[in-house]
């Protein structure tokens, strides 16, 4: 067995890596266990492809394992906490890695010298909770930080004028930038040319529609206000777009966001994702492509309730830092509303975000059509109007979304969508899909 623990999030508790049998019939057999002085506090079993590991296996071969208790760095490097394999009756421990274990190292003596940032903020639940009615009642004081400061784990930078933004992570997005436009990355987007050809043969043998949209990162639309220099969209985005600004099934993701002046922003203050308004803007520029009578409804959506929150870069800074979100009264689409029913709400048994599904049919949305997405976070559970999920519960008469990369064929059989829509994001291009 081969394979590696390669992520820790201390924070959220959770393990990532890769994790490889070859003498499995099926690597989804294979049990991935964390144990924490001998006993196991979690497990889970592969359960999605890695195109970097390809000429190792085709098979389910990444993991994401969530623990049930919190552990340290420290524990990690003392052999207290492990990661291990197990596998018709074998047992194989998970390598670290040099860097991984470098890493690992690292924070542990920061551990030991009190100067962790292992924990999720540096402020307790019960302080957080004391201070609630402060920012419920919208009482944040505004304080003046360096652009540029890093995040406690090197992944994210402070902006101007109170932005966060992601530049490395999983996918070293910063390196996305600098890309050079070689044989190596015209040979990439001619592999996701070739992808969305497929996809689209496949949805028009079925009588389907389809749709594809790439969604740029915050850095690429918020450039201005990046404490890096960021030109425009990355090389492969932008190669992207070119090849498909005359395709008639493509939505491109950067033309919304250009000449932008509105008040708001497009993306929240401590997140990656999308405003209200960056979604209206987004879901409108989808529903000139699937169904124009949209666009006016989507358009006329005022937003003038706020509230605050913290966002998914907040605790990559331990501190409570807070988005301010604007988004629309309950009555903006109402009249869409009542006839909204959830009729799936699924999460997978180990926790991860590949292989939600939700599902919803709505007897009052102004559009009979019947959707089916396949996509990520910026679709996310359609509570709330940044997601644009939740522009799609309101408007279609049945709005499917599927939460991964690839498009799940047997899905659309079985529903037999008149749309399909495949979304993915600027950082995910380094990795192309499969159909």
């Amino acid at each position: 067995m081969r394979g590696y623990a390669e992520r820790f999030d201390f924070g959220k508790q959770t393990i990532r890596g890769w994790v490889y049998d070859e003498e499995a019939e099926d690597n989804r057999d294979v049990r991935v266990v964390a144990t924490f002085d001998g006993e196991i506090v979690g497990e889970t079993r592969p359960s999605a492809t890695r195109n970097d590991l390809q000429k190792i296996t085709t098979q389910d071969a990444w993991f994401s394992l969530e623990c049930s208790r919190a552990f340290t760095a420290l524990d990690v490097v003392s052999g207290r906490f492990q990661v291990k394999a197990l596998s018709d009756g074998r047992e194989a421990a998970l390598s670290l890695g040099a860097d991984g274990l470098a890493t690992l190292k690292k924070t542990a003596v920061e551990e030991l010298n009190g100067e962790s940032s292992s924990s999720t903020t540096l402020w307790s639940s019960e302080e957080r909770n004391a201070v609630k009615h402060q920012v419920e009642a919208g009482n944040l004081s505004p304080m003046l930080m360096p652009a540029g400061l890093p995040s406690m784990d090197g992944s994210a930078v402070i902006g101007l004028r109170g932005h966060l933004f992601l530049t490395e992570g999983n996918n070293s997005l910063l390196s996305l930038y600098a890309e050079p436009v070689d044989d190596a990355l015209m040979s990439r987007v001619d592999r996701w040319m070739d992808v969305l050809a497929q996809r689209g043969e496949g949805c028009e043998a079925r009588g389907t529609r389809f749709v594809q949209t790439i969604i740029p990162e915050k850095l690429t639309v918020l450039r201005d206000d990046a404490p890096v220099d960021i030109e425009g969209p990355s090389p492969v985005l932008q190669e992207i777009e070119s090849r498909l600004r005359d395709a008639d099934f493509y939505v491109s993701g950067v033309s919304p966001f250009e000449q932008w002046s509105d008040v708001d922003d497009p993306f929240l203050m401590a997140d990656t994702h999308f405003s209200a308004v960056g979604a209206q803007r987004m879901f409108s520029a989808l529903a000139a492509q699937i169904d124009p009578q949209l666009v006016p409804i989507v358009d006329a959506v005022r937003m003038y309730q706020f509230r605050y929150a913290v966002g998914d870069l907040t605790g990559r800074f331990r501190l409570p830092l807070y988005s301010r979100i604007v988004e629309p009264s309950d009555d903006e689409l109402a009249a869409y509303a009542d006839g909204i029913t959830m009729i799936e709400n699924h999460f997978p048994a180990d926790g991860g975000m590949r292989g939600r599904r939700f599902r919803w049919t709505n007897s009052t949305a102004p559009s009979p059509l019947k959707v089916l997405i396949f996509g990520n976070s910026f679709f996310g559970t359609g509570d709330f109007a940044g997601y644009l999920s939740w522009w799609g519960k309101h408007l279609f008469s049945e709005f499917h979304f599927h939460w991964g990369p690839d498009f799940d064929w047997d899905l659309v059989d079985q529903l037999k969508p008149d749309v399909v829509v495949g979304q993915t994001v600027e950082r995910f291009l380094n990795r192309v899909a499969a159909i």
